[in-house]
């Protein structure tokens, strides 16, 4: 089985990258296939995660970042000048490589699209939920925002002819309306701790994790935080994960008096010494695709406190058992919530064992069995 990953940078040390090169290790070192992993954008960056060296690199040299600096009307035209080239590069390398499956994701399918039209199976994987795929760029000006969602729609359309679409949760499978070939599989563990310490033992420290990015609320965090706070100075909150939000982050927690309690740590290479010198989690964000942290965060015994916002939260957590899910986006409640587990040690615990048996049902071999079974299906038929 010959499979092709296409990626547009594999740099920065986010979820994507780590659950791409996750699954690219297993199947190369474990389910024996042939696995060639092509970056288009990588330049002299160094990979984010390590790469089994049964993995074959392609890097292909088209930045179309670059065109963002070019006028816009005439960036247009050198679009379909350099998209042409690399539509020629690209499916040669894949015709060379004679690739049985061709794996990509919504994020890379405004460059990608072409190859939903051409005789390749094309899997297309969604690492947010449906209505997120659309949005391009909440920054750009109106018209050119207005572009990006036509172009984008229109790329999103094609994937109805991938071989299959696979989505994380089953409440998105239902936001891909008028998509006949969806299929469940959500993210795997990177690792399964064989033992965690108990929670008593733990810092006093709670984590978050996930880039400095609208996204992932850490402002909201911050705001909960402060109600916490004062209450508990003995206690902490640490966010791992790097991003264009870190200053303006910063700032909020000088501004709201927090700043020696709420640290951000940057990522790091090692985030499962990070969960285990924690209490417990907290997931502040606006929208998920899955929420790959917090089946992490359980795996090393952590409750988990998050926002039940869409989609993936709410299919992990069971609400009182093994963490608490807070209203979307109500800050109050997050605080509240987040207290509760601070206060009583003995929910804690009791979470913590429950945690680690959700967890369990994400293990790299109950996941990865999924993808293979669906890469062995496409390739009878």
């Amino acid at each position: 089985m010959k499979i092709v990953y296409i990626l547009r940078v594999f740099a920065a040390k986010g979820g994507m990258e780590r659950i791409f090169s996750d699954k690219m290790n297993y199947l190369a070192d474990v389910a024996g296939y042939d696995v060639t992993f092509i970056t288009y954008e990588q330049g002299s960056h160094r990979p984010a995660f390590p790469l089994s060296d049964k993995v074959r690199r392609v890097s292909l040299d088209f930045r179309f970042f670059t065109l963002y600096a070019q006028p816009l009307p005439g960036r247009g035209l050198s679009y379909l000048r350099m998209r042409r080239a690399f539509k020629k590069k690209l499916t040669a390398t894949l015709d060379a490589l004679r690739a049985d499956v061709v794996v990509f994701s919504t994020y890379e399918i405004l460059h990608l699209d072409f190859l939903l039209d051409l005789p390749y199976r094309c899997v297309v994987e969604s690492h947010v939920y449906r209505k997120e795929v659309s949005i391009f760029s909440r920054s750009a000006p109106k018209l050119q925002r207005w572009i990006q969602k036509w172009v984008m729609a229109r790329s999103l359309r094609k994937a109805r002819k991938a071989a299959r679409v696979v989505v994380l949760t089953e409440n998105d499978r239902r936001e891909w309306k008028g998509y006949t070939n969806l299929t469940v599989i959500p993210n795997a563990l990177t690792a399964y701790p064989d033992t965690v310490p108990p929670t008593a033992m733990r810092p006093k420290r709670i984590i978050a994790v996930g880039r400095l990015h609208p996204q992932k609320g850490f402002d909201l965090l911050a705001e909960a935080w402060q109600e916490v706070a004062p209450r508990h100075p003995d206690w902490s909150i640490a966010v791992f994960g790097d991003g264009g939000d870190r200053e303006r982050l910063q700032a909020l927690t000088r501004q709201l008096g927090i700043a020696g309690t709420m640290t951000f740590m940057g990522a790091t290479d090692d985030i499962y010494s990070a969960y285990m010198n924690s209490a417990f989690f907290v997931m502040s964000s606006r929208y998920e695709g899955w929420g790959l942290v917090l089946v992490e965060a359980m795996a090393c015994g952590l409750p988990c406190v998050s926002f039940d916002c869409p989609y993936g939260p709410g299919d992990i957590i069971n609400d009182g058992e093994n963490g608490l899910l807070v209203e979307n986006g109500n800050v109050s409640q997050l605080a509240a919530c987040m207290e509760r587990l601070i206060d009583n040690s003995d929910i804690r615990e009791a979470m913590s064992a429950r945690a680690r048996e959700k967890a369990a049902l994400f293990t790299k071999d109950k996941v990865m069995a999924a993808w293979t079974n669906l890469f062995e299906n496409l390739l009878s038929t």
